[in-house]
């Protein structure tokens, strides 16, 4: 009688500590959930938890404070967890019936400081040099890269916006993708992360439901940018185009400086709108593999096959359907920033 093949069970992990304190051993048999996201982007990452309070200790004495730290892992047992990061307790909820608390946290590095409005100008520097400045001025590390030349200003005035406001408004004008990570204050060019390599390969039998979208409304073959030139009064055009041989022509009108700012002003436009012609969601068992901001590639979805990059990764744990992993994705395909002239 052949012996049946055993191979080994991976068990869903997580840990938590609050204010310090490792709690998770305390709570397990009251959570219900727990979800990680974090973005690509500029928005924080979030740290949610769905607890059973027959109790009513959560809702009682053990009633959570906000601004209260909390940090967090998941991933699977014997192996290298998902660090979610330290977060601070932002709201509380209590749903019934049965009586369930939902707690939502959020970043601990978004300090009352970096969301204090502010008026200041920038003088004779580069958009580099801005975002440097901002994380010294927080006590974070700069990690970036800029399109050579990196692009200078004159004058750049930040009009009573929070610095984390003003640092995603320059970066979404420029074709920058801005986060803080920790201690970090990270600050990369849209095509110089779409050129990095793929870390995973997803196939159509790893998810549990996918869904990809294509679409042709506001997708451009070029965008234009005019801007009135402050020495001689005379309105100066910068062009960019892209590698769709069909669509409009987007037009728009923006204060610049320069060519330079006008030229990298009009490929990040069509980049941010192009970069939407192919999108998706995927989720599938949990995976500590795949964070966002990398590269994967799809493989058995037919048209959709190809590069994407992981806008946002959703971890979750739940009692009833255990560790799994959901992934939304833009296409590198067809995302080009754009040559101007």
């Amino acid at each position: 009688m052949p012996v049946a093949s055993t191979f080994p069970v991976r068990t869903p992990a997580w840990t938590l500590s609050y204010k310090g304190v490792a709690i998770a051993a305390a709570i397990e048999k009251m959570v219900l959930s727990m979800t990680y996201t974090s973005h690509a982007g500029s928005a924080a990452p979030e740290l949610e938890f769905e607890l059973e309070d027959r109790d009513k200790r959560w809702q009682g004495p053990w009633f959570p404070t906000r601004g209260d730290i909390v940090t967090g892992s998941i991933g699977y047992a014997g192996e290298q967890l998902i660090s979610c990061g330290s977060f601070q307790v932002d709201e509380v909820e209590l749903r019934g019936a049965p009586d369930r608390v939902h707690m939502r946290c959020l970043a601990a590095f978004l300090t009352d400081a970096m969301r204090t409005p502010n008026q200041i100008s920038y003088e004779s520097t580069t958009l580099l040099g801005i975002a440097g400045q901002i994380a010294k001025k927080h006590g974070l590390t700069l990690v970036g890269a800029a399109v050579s030349p990196d692009v200078s200003f004159d004058h750049k005035t930040q009009r009573m916006e929070t610095d984390l406001e003003f640092l995603h408004r320059i970066a979404e004008e420029h074709n920058y993708e801005f986060n803080v990570r920790g201690t970090k204050l990270v600050f990369y060019s849209r095509p110089a992360l779409e050129q990095m390599p793929s870390i995973a390969l997803i196939q159509r039998a790893d998810v549990i439901s996918f869904e990809f979208k294509a679409k042709t409304r506001r997708i451009y073959k070029a965008a234009q940018v005019s801007y009135q030139d402050p020495a001689t009064k005379s309105l100066i055009t910068q062009t960019a185009t892209g590698s769709s041989p069909t669509g409009d022509t987007l037009k728009l009108v923006r204060r610049c400086e320069n060519g330079q700012q006008a030229a990298l002003k009009a490929s990040a436009a069509l980049h941010r709108h192009n970069m939407l012609q192919v999108t998706g969601r995927l989720k599938g068992p949990g995976t500590t593999a795949i964070a966002a901001g990398r590269i994967v590639t799809c493989s058995g979805f037919g048209k959709f096959d190809g590069d994407f990059y992981v806008e946002t990764a959703r971890h979750q744990l739940e009692t009833s359907s255990g560790y799994t992993s959901e992934f939304e994705l833009r296409s590198t395909t067809g995302s080009e920033d754009g040559s101007a002239n």
